[in-house]
């Protein structure tokens, strides 16, 4: 599409602002199952995304083709869709920053083929088998990799663009013994085939399998309890909204008024940083065209910062930090963190252990969506892990459920781990030791 004569035209027909938000993506998807694709696909996305004000109201259309035919209809369609707006709220259309970070994209991974990712899954299947005897069967390996670039304009002067490129793999085992069975998976992100230690790979998704054989229930109580950086992820994951600008303005985060208080153990630090070298969610400005910068969100246990987009820092008086992302071309401006992680500390997994006379270690849950409730974090979670008794660990065990309040322990933290770990979203967090979570279990 002629986006300089969909500018004018817009202008003429008395669109005050126009912004053209432009998304096109591909992905390569590859599965293999015992030494055979079983699945290979390459896949087209994207489209095009307008917004205009008109008559102080915002329009909007979207467009999957980007043929110059459809300039008028979308003209038209703005018009339409801005006069349909009973909403009276401050609409506005960002210009754009003084000046934008340079980001670096990895493309290593385009060098190689399709036929070499084909064959290193089959190798990593073909390893993974061999791993173990206890090992009975690969279930799956897979690799996708998806290429993106975003381009943002409008009427004010603003043109930028970012890439993105990625390639994520993952093999899923399952291990039986004395009629006991445990599924694993590993993911990791990868760039350079060659380089990456595969036999590293197979050990840690071979112990994830093997390690939980035969695990049993431990009596109920309060314990001590490590829970393992995957599981912070995860729970920082799901409450990442308690840090949301429009959450807070509009009173359903249980952190509003607490800016600058306590709200956490002095132990932790929260940063968003959407500047991190290699991070998963590494960019140099967001969907609403706002320079990317790095933000310390939680300061040793204080709230320093809430995250917003240009709505939510209206309405609090604010500016955008940058966080103004859409979960699709065709979706509105929600906030999101980029690389978001608790800082590490100076304490091994080992150290955490070896602390403990009796103790649990927790390294998977299940049950987020219905067990966690985001507005008070309150959370009742099926899990499993490993018992820990006179600071060594003693048996894995299954069937408990792990219970708390996110924000009420995060005030209790015993010690923070050296082991950072990185979720595919950007979320990030060492393994943590609480000084007592309730155990349900026998």
């Amino acid at each position: 599409m002629n986006t300089v004569k969909l500018i004018e035209k817009a202008k003429e027909a008395g669109i005050e602002t126009l912004e053209i938000y432009i998304k096109k993506a591909s992905k390569e998807s590859i599965k293999i199952y015992d030494q055979k694709v079983d699945n290979f696909t390459i896949a087209q996305s994207g489209g095009i995304a307008l917004r205009g004000i008109y008559e102080g109201k915002l329009g909007y259309c979207f467009l999957e083709e980007d043929s110059d035919e459809n300039i008028d209809f979308c003209i038209r369609h703005i018009k339409e869709n801005a006069k349909a707006i009973e909403s009276k709220d401050m609409v506005m259309i960002y210009e754009g920053s003084k000046s934008y970070p340079i980001v670096e994209v990895n493309k290593e991974i385009e060098k190689y083929t399709s036929a070499d990712k084909i064959e290193f899954l089959k190798k990593v299947e073909e390893k993974a088998k061999e791993a173990d005897p206890r090992i009975v069967q690969v279930m799956e390996t897979m690799m996708e990799t998806q290429k993106s670039e975003t381009r943002i304009m409008n009427s004010l002067g603003l043109d930028i663009v970012k890439e993105e490129e990625y390639a994520v793999f993952y093999s899923a085992v399952l291990a039986s013994e004395n009629k006991d069975n445990k599924s694993a998976y590993e993911i990791r992100v990868i760039q350079d085939l060659n380089q990456f230690d595969l036999d590293a790979y197979i050990e840690v998704l071979k112990e994830k399998a093997i390690s939980k054989l035969n695990a049993k229930q431990v009596k109920s109580g309060k314990y001590p309890v490590i829970l393992k950086n995957e599981v912070m992820c995860a729970l920082l994951q799901s409450l990442s909204g308690l840090f949301s600008g429009e959450a807070a303005y509009k009173g359903i985060s249980r952190l509003k008024d607490k800016l600058n208080e306590q709200i956490f153990d002095e132990k932790i630090t929260i940063v968003d940083d959407p500047l991190k070298k290699d991070g998963y969610s590494t960019t140099p400005f967001d969907d609403e065209g706002v320079a990317s910068f790095t933000k310390t969100v939680v300061d040793h246990g204080k709230l320093m910062t809430f995250l917003h987009n240009q709505k939510s820092a209206a309405m609090m008086h604010t500016t955008s930090t940058g966080n103004g992302f859409k979960s699709g071309y065709s979706s509105s401006v929600g906030i999101q963190p980029t690389n978001f992680y608790i800082e590490k500390g100076n304490v091994s997994f080992e150290e955490m252990i070896q602390k403990l006379t009796c103790g649990i270690i927790i390294d998977e849950v299940n049950g987020l969506h219905a067990g966690l409730n985001p507005i008070s974090t309150d959370f009742s979670l099926q899990a499993s892990g490993y018992l820990i008794e006179n600071g060594k660990i003693s048996r894995p065990i299954n069937l408990i459920i792990v219970a708390g309040n996110f924000l009420d322990m995060m005030k209790n933290v015993q010690a923070v781990g050296n082991d950072p770990f990185e979720e595919l979203s950007g979320i990030g967090s060492p393994s943590l030791l609480f000084d007592s979570l309730a155990i349900s279990g026998e």
